[in-house]
């Protein structure tokens, strides 16, 4: 089956698992936050250990997508810091992979999670290297619709083919003064799937925080949102190019805390009530 809705889960409240030595990264551990059980793609935070490496001529079975979130990440010959960014194609070959001073990486396998021994054959046309995210910069040149204040935008990935892409989006921070009282709803004729990496978003489910996640399949209503402290979010669509369509009705625009209502698939369900203590930085 397709991947479930998620809207939204804070990664705080999932367990770390281990990965063992038949993963992609054996010794570092991960919170997987969501996954395809057709595919075997999934979306994960993966935790390396300082002084985490592996070692050995490998490459994957299925694309890698990673953002940094936390440290260093030495992969396919390059260091990637905070905020850096890769996109690998299946095939890609991997001599070493390490992370001297440890790292989080939110991960993201386009397919199969399978590493295969010696050197591959990837499409180079896809490969994307950002592994200094500062020196991309942001660009207010566009059409996003949305209401607020200081909105920009990075375009981290387009593929031409498939329509798929990759940005970030930061806005804020919003004054009431600022923004209508309600605002109009959305829907995407694509999958798109968040992070939230840096403030908070006041959203129709909840207050979101860093770490917060969804992934929300076509066609599903969702918003409006405010951020009184402005937010940094990371968004991929998936499946078809990216578009918005919005309604002619709109609803209360989230600025006060509101209780978490989340729409949770069944494995997550439990995690509802779990508290977010903010302990952890994802």
């Amino acid at each position: 089956m397709a991947r479930p809705h998620i809207e939204y889960i804070q990664a705080q409240v999932l367990p770390w698992a281990p990965l063992d030595q038949d993963s992609l990264r054996p010794g570092a551990s991960v919170k997987w936050l969501s996954e395809d059980d057709d595919t075997g793609a999934f979306t994960a935070i993966v935790r390396y250990p300082k002084g985490w490496r592996m070692d050995g001529t490998h490459h994957l079975a299925a694309d890698e997508e990673f953002f940094v979130l936390d440290g260093a990440l030495e992969i396919a010959g390059k260091t990637y810091t905070r905020h850096g960014y890769g996109y690998l194609p299946a095939g890609t070959t991997y001599e070493t992979v390490a992370a001297p001073e440890g790292a989080a990486v939110l991960t993201f396998i386009n397919g199969p999670p399978r590493r295969v021994a010696g050197a591959g054959q990837p499409d180079n046309a896809l490969l994307i290297e950002n592994p200094d995210g500062r020196k991309a910069s942001f660009t207010s040149d566009f059409d996003h619709g949305l209401a607020g204040t200081d909105i920009a935008i990075k375009f981290l990935r387009n593929d031409a083919a498939s329509g798929a892409r990759t940005w970030l989006l930061k806005r804020g921070p919003n004054r009431r003064e600022d923004l209508p009282a309600t605002g109009k709803i959305e829907t995407h004729p694509c999958v798109e799937e968040f992070f939230l990496v840096e403030g908070t978003l006041g959203w129709p489910q909840g207050m979101m925080r860093p770490g917060a996640y969804f992934w929300r399949p076509p066609g599903i209503e969702h918003g409006p949102g405010a951020s009184v402290t402005g937010c940094q979010l990371l968004f991929r669509s998936l499946g078809a190019p990216f578009s918005t369509q919005w309604s002619d009705y709109e609803r209360p625009r989230p600025f006060e805390p509101i209780p978490y209502a989340p729409q949770l698939p069944p494995h997550l369900a439990a995690y509802a009530d779990a508290p977010y203590r903010g302990t952890e930085p994802y």
